[in-house]
């Protein structure tokens, strides 16, 4: 999908060519989603890199090629492209966004090592972006930092405190640590915050048997839940 062009301040100009360039750009990566969505993989990639000819820095298209590389089984070039993310200038349109979304597309391959790094580096470039710390206390849970990503999470619910996403994540990542009176007590707030949530009601019943099982008490049968980033996982 083509992104907008962000409004020009009133007298400036932009130069014929940078316009064509992010028209080409634009028109390019609207041609490679179109091409995906008939299952033209070959002629979405050979648009991707057209788009990317045309601007090198265009964000979605950037992503886009990052994801291809990876998928490939090229992660060096599909880490230089999504770490090329992370240099853009900040009034790059929804930046924010397209970086957290390399991130979850390396949560979502299982790439806990590489997200990890790259929401590492994010949240140094914008410290105060609440998501990019959950990332960082997804990823770390997941390759068994368990104190980093209970202060990740604590640090993203620092930033949005009425996040009830990010609520149910701390009391995972607590449960994960071995926390389980603290884990019990921030679950049950996110319980609370979102009663019709089956993830955090989830996580709160894996609490509570752990507990009952610290106890002596026989568990009850139920299924297990997971963390998640964002409600992608």
């Amino acid at each position: 999908m083509a992104k907008k062009k962000k409004n020009k301040r009133p007298g400036t100009r932009r130069s014929p060519e940078l316009d064509e360039a992010q028209f080409e750009a634009e028109a390019n990566y609207a041609e490679s989603i179109f091409r995906s969505a008939l299952g033209d993989v070959r002629a979405s990639i050979d648009a991707l890199e057209c788009s990317l000819r045309f601007k090198p820095d265009y964000a979605p298209a950037i992503l886009s090629m990052g994801s291809v590389e990876y998928q490939r089984g090229d992660s060096s070039a599909g880490w230089a492209l999504f770490e090329r993310l992370l240099g853009l200038p900040d009034d790059t349109p929804e930046l924010v966004q397209i970086i957290d979304e390399a991130g979850d597309f390396l949560i979502q391959q299982d790439d806990y090592e590489e997200g990890y790094r790259l929401y590492k580096k994010a949240a140094a470039r914008f410290p105060d972006v609440a998501v990019f710390h959950q990332g960082i206390g997804c990823c770390a849970g997941h390759i068994g930092r368990m104190q980093e990503a209970v202060d990740a999470s604590v640090r993203a619910l620092e930033l949005e405190p009425d996040n009830q996403k990010f609520v149910n994540d701390l009391g995972y990542s607590l449960y994960e640590a071995g926390r389980l009176e603290e884990a019990r007590e921030t679950l049950e707030r996110a319980v609370a915050m979102d009663p019709n949530d089956g993830l955090a009601r989830g996580n709160l019943d894996l609490c509570e048997e752990a507990l009952g099982r610290q106890r002596g008490k026989k568990p009850r049968a139920g299924g297990a839940a997971r963390k998640r980033k964002g409600g992608k996982r």
